[in-house]
């Protein structure tokens, strides 16, 4: 199989936050290839550790541990679930689980920004929200 990274679009990667708090955000995809499933996951980490910090940080992918193949992940949607298990100044570990089953564990690292929140990201979250509360 062949994957079309020239059509990468990782801003399709998420369709909503379902819900968000101090140690869990819930998120919802559609369909997607699988390199974009993974990319959820990603982002789900990402968007909760920005969100903590008031969108002051930037947040980076550093690592992903214990991923299993799952053959057509992505083909359906996906629900998502990142449980902050550990943060540090330099960033947080998150399990994951995929549609309630485990996926992986994820490690976002973070560094200051500014001392305004990024505007950007944050619209993003509240969009994705609202996104959530429509459907």
């Amino acid at each position: 199989m062949e994957l079309e990274f020239l059509a990468f679009d990782p801003s399709r990667a998420l369709e909503a936050i379902l819900s968000c708090d101090a140690r869990q955000i819930v998120t919802r995809t559609k369909s997607l290839p699988p390199y974009l499933a993974l990319e959820a996951m990603a982002q789900t980490c990402g968007m909760h550790l920005r969100q903590l910090h008031d969108f002051r940080v930037q947040a980076y992918l550093v690592s992903v541990a214990d991923l299993l193949y799952a053959p057509g992940l992505g083909a359906e949607p996906l629900t998502i679930r990142a449980n902050i298990t550990a943060e540090t100044k330099a960033g947080a570990s998150y399990a994951v689980t995929v549609n309630d089953g485990p996926a992986c564990r994820i490690l976002i690292g973070m560094h200051a920004a500014s001392d305004t929140p990024d505007t950007i990201f944050q619209s993003r979250f509240a969009c994705l929200s609202k996104i959530s509360l429509s459907v």
